[in-house]
């Protein structure tokens, strides 16, 4: 056998177990990652969240008296329940106390527009209680 084609042979048979590797290393997958914890952050509201009652709304209200929390409003405006608030509006989370005692309010922030307390869906700004204050 001429020695280039011996060579050739040679770095044939050298290679062709590598080849063989190759594609089944190239095919494995690394183990999934596990699952990361809860951190209690912004979930987003059910299209049809829940109504609050009427007790749950008097607490939530008592607890944002008690927090005096001054908040910001823009000129002009109206809180109505389905009215988008402007993006720059600052929303506050519910005091500790409402949230334990309220769970479903867990998702909403809020503010207060002329001693109202005004609950709001912070995924889309939308208003989705008045309350009176």
């Amino acid at each position: 056998m001429p020695r280039p084609l011996l060579f050739a042979v040679a770095g044939a048979l050298i290679a062709a177990p590598a080849l063989m590797v190759a594609p089944a290393i190239a095919q494995e997958s690394p183990p999934p990652l596990p699952a990361a914890p809860s951190t209690g952050g912004i979930g987003t509201v059910p299209a049809q969240p829940r109504p609050l009652t009427e007790e749950q709304k008097v607490a939530i209200v008592q607890a944002v008296r008690q927090n005096r929390r001054d908040v910001k409003v823009p000129p002009g405006v109206q809180p109505q329940v389905g009215a988008e608030l402007p993006a720059s509006m600052e929303l506050l989370m519910l005091p500790d106390r409402a949230l334990a005692d309220i769970p479903e309010a867990k998702p909403y922030r809020y503010t207060v527009v002329e001693d109202r307390v005004v609950l709001v869906d912070p995924t889309n700004m939308r208003v989705v209680e008045v309350l009176a204050k």
